[in-house]
């Protein structure tokens, strides 16, 4: 009899034995479906894309560039370019796409954006080609004054292309201190207030940003003695001065927007 102790069990507690089995089982799959349920959402929100920020940042890169060679003196010895007033709103995209898409996304972006430019640009320069010549087409005259107003001769045709100096200078510095505020944006989120994140990469890279396509934008005309170094100087404080009301002003609007966005979605 005590080899078969603890074998042979009443019809009851063979019950209370099952019934405790089926609840473990129970608790056990109330336990795993948030975690299923977690996974869905987070594979949701992978998917999404900025494309309407990728769209955007182009949009502004082309304007940004067509005003970046108009000098504007708004206060006296104050020189900026057309283009300070509006490329700033590339670091507010940004920040938003790193915010709400991570980033991952927002590096795509900016090679994205940069991508969609140069292409952009070939085209026109492509395009331009047989209405030019033919002189046909005042739509045309305007879109070569904006985007190819360089040309040289190739037999008995002419090629536009835009000024050079603008053109790897815009992309250049775009490329580089675009990367440069996600970078840092990416690197001290986590340890401080978001908006004194925000504010500190975006004055770091807009200051990088003048000090790189300034001297690009400058070098020809330098070189040239079209402008000189004193008036290069200026132009290149005032653009260092723009900047800071600049970053304030992204800040004030990033404050903005992310609040709307989540109050809505806590709505």
């Amino acid at each position: 009899m005590n080899n078969n102790k603890g074998v042979l069990q009443r019809p009851s507690e063979r019950r209370l034995n099952a019934t405790s089995t089926l609840e473990k089982v129970s608790t056990d799959t109330i336990q795993i479906k948030p975690i299923e349920q977690k996974e869905i959402e987070k594979v949701t929100v992978v998917q999404k894309k900025p494309s309407f920020a990728l769209g955007l940042l182009t949009i502004l890169l082309l304007i940004s560039y067509i005003f970046t060679l108009k000098t504007y003196e708004p206060v006296n010895n104050i020189m900026i370019t057309g283009g300070i007033i509006v490329y700033p709103l590339t670091f507010l995209v940004l920040a938003y796409v790193f915010r709400y898409y991570g980033f991952k996304e927002t590096r795509k972006c900016i090679f994205g954006s940069v991508l969609l430019f140069i292409i952009f640009m070939l085209l026109t320069a492509i395009c331009v080609i047989p209405k030019a010549n033919n002189q046909t087409s005042n739509y045309n005259a305007v879109v070569q004054y904006l985007y190819t107003n360089n040309f040289f001769m190739l037999g008995n045709t002419k090629i536009f292309y835009p000024t050079l100096g603008q053109f790897f200078g815009i992309i250049t510095a775009f490329t580089i201190s675009h990367l440069l505020f996600a970078t840092i944006y990416n690197a001290i989120h986590k340890y401080t207030v978001d908006y004194l994140a925000i504010g500190l990469s975006v004055f770091i890279a807009a200051i990088t940003d003048r000090i790189i396509f300034m001297p690009i934008l400058f070098l020809e005309n330098l070189m040239s003695g079209a402008n000189t170094f004193d008036y290069f100087l200026k132009c290149l404080t005032s653009e260092f001065m723009a900047t800071i009301i600049a970053t304030i002003i992204i800040i004030m609007l990033y404050v903005i927007i992310t609040s709307i966005k989540d109050s809505r979605k806590k709505a």
